[in-house]
């Protein structure tokens, strides 16, 4: 079933969008101990994507190696880059040693396995072809010891094609990053990778539950009522939930290519990417005014929400099922799922093939209770009363979530262009997250909390409110001296952008907690019990 999916996915790739799914470079050499392995996570080179390249030491029996470190006596072990002009060697990262006494000598080594993880960075104006040559150097010990260097040369094409890692370098890393120490090139996702299947299950019921988010629910509860008690034949209603169906489905496809476009075209873009636009808020926030309105009868128009018997042709009325469809999803944007957001997660980390499946069933979820409402009409018409001044009152009742979405919007709109901080009453103090020091506190020891957020994420605001702006997390921070990092994503942010992708993630809320000795992920809903519990 799964290898169907694959294959449905490669189709919807071909007729939507092309791609450029990377192999993984692989070179190996073999000494009569060691055997080292170079890997890249890609076969080309795009200027605006960095390389990865990890080295793999396979130890024999017996036998180890001496780490960079080294120790008091022998040739620590050390690999020597030459580059291109331009290309840039961030500093490579090693796992972690075994300290080795020797007579009283101390000697940091290597056992088994080792791993070393370097990022090199290409410079803008990178065209034709890249040669790059490592010289790896170590001293391999059993009863006696002797030095060993082996020398790779390879050359890498210039594309301007995004690139996806291929599965194989993944599976490399995942097992490498188990043996190094805390640094942000870890991607803790990858040991608990969901099946697809499993994604494919959660984006169904995230667009399932999308329908019940405050800004959707009050508008598309009274287009139900209105699609159950204004269709006098059932064969209407079946055409309307279709129809509705057909416009949320092409609005989570067109969502789909945008964000394939704008992988394809180098730009780190996550999900959410939209609200980061001060404009696109400006125009939500009008139509919910509007809308507002339309609910307080403060203005009258052809509502395709709350009048679908509006006198027009059927023809016209169905039209406007349609476009109900492709509106309700961009009302939607604010709101995100807690299952939606894993699933769009998942999907955002892969290749750009498997957005299409997922955003489709997304939109299958989203649309599934129009459809049965559409085919089985009778089912909520049995439950609803005659119609009458309950329907009114459930109008002015749903003005409520209404108009707290437009005061949250005008505030997300604030926040963008104001720009200033929050304060925590509570006296924690959140620093604006910045990747160096992050670094230089986790290499310290020091107990390290981001908190990647987002003032138009409601589910980040939600757990800020029921855990992080309370006395018991300011408690908890003083007890335990954690330094907290706030990255707020609210605008776009190419440093936070790219920091999300260390962690395997495209969307928020991220929680990453260092405690000095390890780093975990805290789920994407907060309690204090959950705080408690990670941050004990």
């Amino acid at each position: 079933m799964r290898r169907l999916f694959e294959y449905f996915c490669l189709l919807l790739s071909a007729v939507f969008f092309y791609t450029a799914e990377a192999a993984a470079l692989s070179l190996a050499q073999e000494t009569p101990a060691v055997t080292v392995r170079l890997q890249t996570n890609t076969d080309r080179i795009n200027a605006r994507q960095d390389i990865l390249v990890l080295a793999e030491f396979d130890i024999d029996r017996g036998w180890h190696i001496l780490s960079p470190a080294g120790g008091d006596i022998g040739l620590p072990t050390n690999i020597d880059w030459t580059l291109p002009a331009g290309y840039k060697l961030e500093e490579g990262r090693w796992s972690q040693a075994r300290e080795f006494n020797n007579d009283g000598l101390v000697q940091y080594v290597y056992e088994g396995k080792a791993y070393y993880l370097a990022r090199i960075t290409p410079p803008e104006n990178a065209a034709g072809k890249a040669a790059f040559s490592v010289q790896v150097s170590w001293q391999a010990c059993a009863e006696e010891c002797r030095p060993e260097s082996r020398r790779f040369n390879f050359t890498l094409p210039v594309t301007e094609k995004h690139l996806s890692p291929a599965k194989a370098w993944y599976d490399s890393l995942r097992a490498a990053e188990k043996t190094f120490l805390l640094t942000e090139d870890k991607i803790p996702e990858l040991a608990d990778e969901p099946a697809f299947l499993f994604v494919l299950l959660l984006a169904f019921a995230g667009g399932i539950i999308l329908n019940l988010m405050p800004c959707i629910f009050p508008v598309l509860s009274l287009k139900a009522i209105a699609l159950v008690k204004g269709a006098k034949r059932s064969r209407k209603a079946r055409a309307d939930a279709l129809l509705y169906t057909a416009g949320v489905l092409l609005s989570f496809l067109l969502t789909a290519f945008v964000l394939a476009w704008l992988r394809q075209s180098g730009e780190k873009a996550g999900w959410g990417f939209q609200l980061q636009s001060p404009l696109f808020v400006a125009v939500l926030l009008g139509i919910f005014v509007v809308i507002l309105f339309m609910f307080l009868d403060l203005i009258k128009v052809n509502n395709p929400f709350t009048d679908p018997m509006v006198r027009l042709s059927v023809k016209a009325r169905r039209f406007s099922s349609f476009l109900t469809g492709v509106f309700s999803v961009v009302i939607a944007t604010p709101c995100t799922a807690p299952f939606m957001g894993i699933a769009i997660g998942y999907a955002l980390t892969r290749p750009v093939y498997y957005y299409y499946p997922i955003f489709l069933t997304l939109g299958l979820g989203y649309a599934f209770p129009f459809l049965i409402l559409g085919f089985f009409p009778k089912l909520l018409a049995g439950i609803l009363p005659k119609p009458g001044k309950w329907m009114v009152t459930l109008k002015r009742i749903f003005v409520i979530p209404v108009f707290l979405t437009c005061v949250w919007l005008g505030w997300v709109l604030y926040s963008q262009l104001a720009a200033r901080p929050a304060v925590n009453e509570y006296g924690a103090v959140w620093h604006a997250y910045d990747a160096g020091k992050v670094s230089e506190a986790v290499n310290n020891g020091q107990k390290v909390f981001i908190d990647f957020t987002a003032k138009w994420c409601l589910i980040c605001l939600a757990n800020e409110k029921a855990a992080l702006d309370t006395a018991e997390f300011a408690e908890i921070v003083r007890e335990k001296n954690i330094l907290l990092f706030k990255a707020d994503w609210t605008n776009r942010d190419a440093e936070i952008t790219q920091a999300l992708e260390y962690y395997g993630r495209s969307s928020i809320p991220l929680y990453v907690y260092y405690d000095g000795e390890k780093m975990q992920v805290l789920p994407q809903l907060l309690t204090p019990g959950v705080i408690k519990d990670k941050l004990r």
